[in-house]
């Protein structure tokens, strides 16, 4: 059904143009849009390029010659003959709106936007819509025409408050040209649209927090702290903005409301059934737990909990047997763990750490000898605490000499 319209929408243009057709070409001009219609557009290429052969400079040739060679990703002929039917007729709009999706397709946004901007002009009660004048700011965006693209955006969103495109390109527009003012207001306004997705405004905060500074923080950071509280608020089923309300908590160092947020995106997990983002807010509950809370109790609690629903969580595999080797207790338990924190990630120096260190307080130095040595391949040098640990292994080896230069090292990162 679908391609009988289009056959009929086709057949219905070339009325209009077979008359520029040349002499006697007549049934191969329908016979090659037939073959366009239907998908064969290497035949109806063939067909169009005997009849371009006989008149180059023919408009309606030229232009679904270009419309067949577009379909078969043949860029740069098919510029060069939609360029043709646009010279020979300016006015024809199906001739500049192909041309803007060849610009498009060729990823040539601020070309696609001039022909945008040319319809808009051409046929405003086709093309003077939001989602056009959308992308004519986008390419001037692109141009670095950044007046013209708020003047676009303005439109685009007088025309429908809530298009999305418009107000997450004026939003980007304000940040790139440091006006953090109207920044802000813009997307508060994209984040109250209820019409986009929750990911895309989780996705977008969180890339505004990576890309500031501490002094841009100090000065905006209550600002960016209430809209991702609203957002929060607006979509609590979003687990991005649960981790991203997580980091705005670690940056206070406000650790009860860390360990409240945690709580929030494991009941969150709970009842999606994600066992991953489950060992992961558990996982980060108990680091806090024994880190900034000194309760060892329920940092093991958390430990436990996680491995349960995600056994190969290697974080917590590592962190619970360093723990543990800390305190001197369930060696045995520790080095099971952290065995399976090697398997999994056998280049990670940290976790060969942990490893090698669990067979040195076991009185295994000798086999704890090989994993520093490989830690040391793998970043291990960079690490105080490796360096120091290597050097105990060495010396229980009566291999005081290299002993010494490791614990040296250790002694210097420590400066």
């Amino acid at each position: 059904m679908r391609k009988t319209v289009l056959l009929l929408a086709l057949l219905s243009l070339c009325g209009i143009l077979l008359a520029q057709v040349p002499d006697g070409g007549t049934d191969l001009f329908l016979r090659a849009t037939a073959e366009y219609a239907e998908g064969h557009y290497a035949q109806a290429r063939q067909t169009l390029q005997l009849l371009h052969a006989q008149d180059p400079g023919d408009d309606a040739v030229n232009y679904y010659l270009g419309l067949c060679e577009l379909a078969l990703q043949d860029l740069e002929p098919a510029e060069e003959h939609l360029l043709a039917a646009v010279q020979k007729d300016s006015l024809n709009t199906w001739y500049v709106y192909a041309l803007a999706t060849l610009y498009d397709a060729r990823g040539d946004q601020v070309r696609a936007g001039d022909c945008l901007e040319k319809l808009i002009k051409m046929n405003p009660a086709l093309y003077n819509n939001a989602n056009t004048l959308s992308m004519v700011a986008d390419a001037k965006v692109a141009a670095r025409q950044d007046s013209l693209a708020l003047r676009y955006y303005a439109q685009a969103l007088e025309m429908d408050p809530g298009y999305a495109p418009a107000q997450l390109g004026r939003t980007e527009l304000y940040r790139r040209m440091g006006k953090y003012v109207p920044f802000f207001s813009s997307l508060e306004d994209f984040i109250r649209n209820e019409d986009v997705r929750p990911a895309v405004k989780s996705n977008y905060l969180t890339a505004v927090m990576d890309n500031i500074d501490s002094p841009f923080y100090w000065v905006w950071g209550e600002t960016i702290n209430r809209l991702v509280d609203l957002d929060l608020e607006m979509h609590p089923e979003d687990y991005n903005i649960q981790l991203l309300k997580l980091r705005m908590c670690y940056i206070k160092e406000d650790w009860p409301a860390v360990l409240a947020q945690c709580d929030a995106m494991a009941a969150l997990a709970r009842e999606e059934g994600n066992n991953e983002h489950l060992g992961e807010a558990l996982s980060i509950a108990g680091d806090v737990w024994y880190q900034e809370m000194g309760d060892k109790k329920k940092a093991y609690e958390s430990y436990e909990e996680a491995l349960k629903v995600d056994p190969d969580r290697t974080s917590v595999l590592n962190n619970y047997a360093y723990y543990l080797s800390l305190e001197g207790k369930s060696l045995r338990k520790a080095l099971k763990m952290s065995r399976r924190t090697i398997e999994l990630e056998p280049d990670n120096a940290t976790y060969l750490d942990t490893y090698g260190w669990l067979l040195y307080l076991l009185h295994r130095p000798k086999e704890a000898k090989p994993y520093f040595k490989h830690a040391m391949l793998y970043g291990g040098r960079d690490s105080a605490t490796v360096l120091e640990h290597y050097s105990k292994v060495l010396e229980a080896l009566g291999e005081q000499e290299l002993a010494t230069y490791y614990k040296n090292l250790a002694e210097q990162k420590n400066q």
